[in-house]
């Protein structure tokens, strides 16, 4: 009988893969560890024939038991190692329990085998990965959505999305471990039948996302809401316009901004992107998407990565896609909303949000009730919480705004709770870089059009590899009960927020670009380009350039920044080769060894990707500048004047460790470089090592790569200074503070526009007030006191002389 069966299975499932094609195979489980399990019972969530051919085709093609081949596994000699959580509707439209009367067998079989175990092996298969909108009802009903019944409705199906089949092992479960002590218990297989529902509703609403097809509902939903009918009522007797005409243009708003997914949109997509990816990059790393898989299965996941590109759009949805994840809804800026593009982008799930609201109540309104109606009904979202990409590499100042509006969403409505996922995107070319650099310089930026967007990725080839890294995420419950015990208790409505929220806002927004930069991603282009802007001349030996990238990967291996810091493959000998291929290393063959150097077009571009990971060194690189200089500092000096300069540096660059933290580390780097022959101590003084021993290079492009940041930091204290208390705004000190780094610049002769990036300079105002050194008057004049001679002095200790001097005579400031 088994080998007419397998017979006859085999026939069919020829039958079916002629038409049937499975997604790339995921496997999130040890494949080998199954092989060498004595007793296993898969697990669909249907029972269906055609899921049954596809799961064994995949398990057989894995070398695992076929769920075809009868088995003796519970004392009886033909029974099948399949389990199905639903059973079909019967002619009266009830479900017959039947998997509740299976997994009792295996109870019972386990209770009289204490020895034995079984395992569990769940496996998630959808034909179909999307849950469409009204707009393609016949997909709509036959997709692997939420109604999923009847034989002939299972033969469309598979005709009509068999082409798109999802199909996933996912990991197993012991079941004598599941049950503990509950095994002789009569509730015991309604305990496991009730687990493996809850794991399929998971697994369906984090694979292919909430249902779909009533988009018309969720936007009646939002137009209907208590807020927006207040705001059309305000904007109604504002505008002195009949009630009907204010509704109309919230409607228009609404329909702006909704996403208007669809599955054959994304499967498009997927298509040409995967031809994409292997036009312009050798390779895609990623890093940390289990954890993001989990938690996708029990809560509301808003994605927040950095933004470096216009890529970076594209490219979450497409990895998202294909590890299995339901593609989110993308907060898209208006610039995007091109013709063609920006119709694409909407099916593949971009909304669309104006770059500043500018103050219309009624379009704020209907946006924050899109918003809320979308993670509520538990949609996956994607925002940039910068606003924008970054000219400079650095991590910009998120944008509040939108963060607000999920905090509050949250308040309103967390029974499914909201975890923010900070996604750090590392690319080694940016093929921005060139208009980057032009605004920098003062050039106006060009408005996006799809045919300069065309040209521009025509000329695209030799963009290396991109890096994305999944840091630790937010859970905004968790947050909350810290920061704001008993929220709960209370009552939200978005006409009165809590006083405490713009406080919890600005905390959230500095912990999610901390956590960003916590995930970095090191690559021989950004090491190379650290150890290369480092250096006095932007020329280096060979071998000390292979010396210098060998200590940048020391330090983090010896105190990673972050857990979720990558590395890069290979050795620095391979990483310098990569870099000359890239283009972003010139090389130059001498009899006394090689020579590496920047010409001033890659001194620029290669500043960018300096700046992506530069953050990763502050700390060792600030322990080592206070010590260089000096002719001897103690450990007790040497934390006074760290705590000092710390808070700003950790400010400007969002830096996760705390000033505690930052501080108690100061002795593992005091060690760590002593070990390494830089540094010595003498009695109770350190000191840096000699000048005239070759390894004190190393010591030197430590410190000149906290160097910039302490120079704009005594730019801008050396103005205000200058200046005087209550003379100047914050505007006026931002505009002058960044006309003396463009001096500076340019007496250095450093063509390095990201030096004078005005943002720094406001982000450095922003850090004196939140730090307690300035303040702002009636008038909105910047205030401050005498404390401002002690951190100017500390600054001082560790600038060179040259660069002190050109900045106090730019200054007209007293040279002491």
């Amino acid at each position: 009988m088994n080998a007419i069966r397998d017979f006859f299975s085999r026939i069919l499932q020829t039958i079916l893969f002629w038409w049937v094609k499975v997604e790339e195979n995921r496997y999130h489980t040890n494949i080998d560890a199954l092989k060498q399990a004595p007793k296993i019972i898969y697990v669909l969530e249907h029972k269906s024939l055609s899921d049954a051919l596809v799961l064994d085709k995949q398990c057989r093609s894995l070398g695992l038991p076929s769920i075809f081949a009868r088995q003796d596994y519970l004392g009886k000699g033909n029974a099948q190692p399949l389990l199905t959580v639903k059973q079909g509707r019967t002619l009266f439209g009830r479900r017959p329990d039947v998997i509740i009367g299976r997994i009792q067998e295996i109870i019972n079989y386990l209770a009289s085998h204490p020895d034995q175990d079984v395992l569990l092996v769940p496996a998630a298969l959808y034909w179909g990965r999307a849950a469409e909108n009204n707009t393609n009802p016949i997909k709509a009903i036959f997709s692997s959505n939420w109604t999923m019944v009847g034989h002939f409705k299972k033969v469309l199906t598979v005709v009509l999305n068999g082409r798109n089949t999802f199909f996933e092992l996912n990991d197993p479960v012991s079941l004598r471990h599941l049950l503990a002590d509950d095994i002789e218990s009569n509730v015991a297989a309604r305990k496991v039948a009730r687990i493996l529902r809850v794991h399929f509703r998971r697994m369906r609403a984090a694979v292919i996302g909430p249902d779909m097809s009533h988009k018309r509902l969720l936007l009646a939903r939002v137009l209907n809401s208590d807020y927006v009918n207040r705001a059309i009522d305000s904007h109604s007797v504002e505008q002195n316009i009949p009630r009907a005409k204010a509704q109309k243009i919230s409607r228009k708003h609404a329909h702006a901004i909704a996403a208007d997914v669809s599955s054959t949109a994304i499967r498009f997509m997927s298509a040409v992107l995967s031809w994409v990816w292997n036009k312009l990059y050798h390779g895609i790393r990623m890093n940390g998407i289990e954890e993001v898989r989990e938690l996708a299965r029990e809560n509301a996941v808003v994605y927040a990565p950095c933004h470096r590109s216009h890529i970076d759009y594209l490219l979450m949805s497409y990895l998202l896609y294909h590890n299995g994840l339901s593609v989110p809804h993308i907060a898209a800026g208006e610039n995007i909303n091109m013709p063609v593009v920006g119709r694409l982008l909407r099916r593949c799930g971009a909304f669309y949000i104006r770059r500043r609201f500018g103050g219309e109540k009624l379009y704020t309104a209907v946006f924050h009730e899109y918003l809320h109606a979308v993670l509520t009904r538990g949609f996956p979202v994607e925002y940039f919480v910068e606003g924008g990409r970054s000219r400079t590499g650095r991590m910009l100042r998120p944008a509040t705004g939108i963060l607000s509006m999920t905090v509050v969403s949250h308040l309103r409505d967390h029974k499914k709770p909201i975890v923010i996922v900070p996604v750090y995107i590392g690319y080694e070319k940016v093929f921005e870089a060139s208009s980057y650099q032009g605004e920098l310089q003062g050039k106006k930026k060009k408005k996006e059009n799809l045919f300069d967007l065309a040209k521009t990725v025509k000329k695209l080839n030799n963009n290396g590899k991109v890096s994305v890294n999944f840091g630790e995420a937010i859970h905004i419950n968790k947050m909350l009960d810290q920061q704001q015990p008993g929220w709960r208790n209370d009552h939200y409505e978005l006409d009165s927020k809590p006083e405490w929220l713009s406080d919890f806002v600005g905390e959230l927004a500095f912990q999610l670009a901390a956590n960003i930069n916590s995930a970095a991603a090191l690559n021989p282009i950004n090491l190379v380009a650290t150890a290369m802007l480092a250096t006095p001349r932007r020329a280096i030996d060979g071998r000390l350039l292979d010396r210098h990238l060998n200590m940048l990967v020391d330090i983090q291996q010896f105190q990673p920044y972050g857990s979720r810091v990558s590395f890069p493959e290979g050795q620095s000998k391979e990483w310098i080769e990569y870099a000359e291929r890239m283009e972003s290393l010139s090389h130059v063959s001498q009899p006394l060894g090689d020579i590496y150097g920047l010409n001033s077009r890659n001194t620029v571009a290669m500043s960018y990707y300096r700046n992506n990971i530069q953050h990763l060194y502050m700390i060792p690189a600030l322990v080592v500048a206070l010590v260089a200089p000096s002719n001897g500092i103690t450990k007790c000096e040497l934390e006074s004047v760290f705590i000092h300069l710390y808070p700003h540096i950790r400010n400007e660059l969002f830096l996760r460790p705390s000033v505690g933290e930052a501080k108690n580390s100061i002795d593992d780097w005091l060690q760590y470089f002593s070990s390494k022959g830089l540094l010595s101590k003498k009695g109770d003084k350190w000191f840096a090592i000699d000048r005239s021993l070759s390894s004190r290079l190393d010591l030197d492009m430590l410190v000149n790569i906290v160097l910039p940041a302490l120079e704009r930091f005594y730019i801008g204290l050396s103005t205000l200074v200058r200046i005087g208390s209550n003379k100047c705004s914050p505007e006026d000190l931002e505009k002058q503070s960044q006309l003396m780094a463009q001096r500076l610049s340019l007496l250095n002769g450093l063509d390095a526009p990201e030096f004078f990036d005005k943002t720094l300079f406001r982000r450095f105002i922003e850090s004196m007030k939140k730090e307690g050194e300035i303040d702002i008057d009636g008038e909105g004049f910047i205030e401050f006191g005498e404390n401002l001679g002690e951190l100017i002095a500390d600054a001082v200790k560790m600038l060179p002389a040259e660069v002190v001097y050109n900045i106090a005579q730019a200054a007209d400031f007293p040279d002491k």
